[in-house]
């Protein structure tokens, strides 16, 4: 069988499927016009991977469990489990505390240090582990912090997971470590919640902020059209990504089904678009 046919029966994205196939967990044979083909072990093998990785297993420890190491990675996986049920009983040693007046900033920097990505985020990791979910977790991961709720944020969700799914992003290997090493920074988190912070002021009286922030906006237009930047990991991570939104289908498929899967989004693209205008009035002739 082939690719479609394995993804299907299993449930698991062809992104997925590829990925496992890259990194040896599975290994079938390829025809002679050069596609994979799957066998009914292969199936078998595919089921125990996917049902390892909703249990929290990383690709590393299902490696060590297929290669015959079961004892010390799955020791290792409760190891890593016990400490979330940790985490969350501090969460609610916090919570206690706040219901009994404790300090609100001592405990906002304690909760920091204990913040972790929320439901969606996980399961879009889960389904494209590797470089796609690492790119999805550092660009989208503060606007999926919820849980899926609603029957139409379900419907926005499996409309993503079609489309990621049957989108092809390649990414250079040393770009891939560049949004691997993104996507481990504890500041990054920071850094999205600051630029949004401003996008919204900026958002809601754009003059004022264009006005007060002007030397800035300069300073970052000089930068843009830098030699320096030009040759940076992220300008040419900037490049591909513009290449793969205007030919993939991103702008009026991925982008609809994002602001109905997340209000926080909806209101970002909002507020992106008015401060967008604004730019472009003051900016365009400079």
């Amino acid at each position: 069988m082939y690719i479609n046919e394995i993804s299907a029966i299993t449930e698991t994205t062809k992104k997925a499927i590829e990925y496992y196939c890259e990194k040896g967990l599975l290994k079938p044979e390829q025809s002679e016009n050069g596609y994979r083909v799957f066998t009914e072990e292969d199936v078998s093998l595919l089921k125990k991977i996917s049902t390892l990785r909703r249990l929290g297993l990383s690709v590393g420890q299902i490696q060590d469990i297929l290669n015959g190491n079961e004892a010390e990675a799955f020791s290792k996986a409760l190891q890593k489990q016990n400490s979330a049920i940790e985490e969350l009983r501090e969460q609610n040693e916090l919570l206690r505390e706040l219901s009994k007046g404790g300090n609100w900033e001592n405990i906002r920097n304690r909760t920091k240090a204990m913040e972790t990505r929320k439901t969606i985020t996980d399961r879009l990791t889960e389904s494209f582990p590797g470089p796609y979910g690492k790119f999805l977790a550092v660009h989208f991961g503060r606007f999926l912090r919820e849980p899926l709720q609603s029957e139409e944020a379900k419907s926005a969700y499996r409309e993503i997971l079609e489309f990621l799914d049957s989108t092809q992003f390649e990414i250079p290997d040393d770009l891939e470590e560049f949004m691997d090493e993104l996507s481990k920074d504890p500041a990054i988190d920071e850094v999205s919640e600051a630029s949004e912070q401003a996008l919204s002021s900026a958002a809601e009286d754009p003059e004022s902020w264009l006005q007060a922030n002007s030397e800035i906006v300069e300073q970052y237009m000089q930068f843009v059209q830098s030699e320096e930047y030009r040759n940076s990991p992220a300008y040419r991570l900037k490049e591909a990504l513009k290449s793969f939104c205007e030919e993939s289908g991103y702008y009026n498929v991925f982008i609809p089904a994002m602001r109905k899967l997340s209000p926080a989004y909806d209101a970002y693209q909002t507020k992106l678009h008015e401060a967008d205008q604004a730019f472009m009035e003051k900016w365009s002739g400079k």
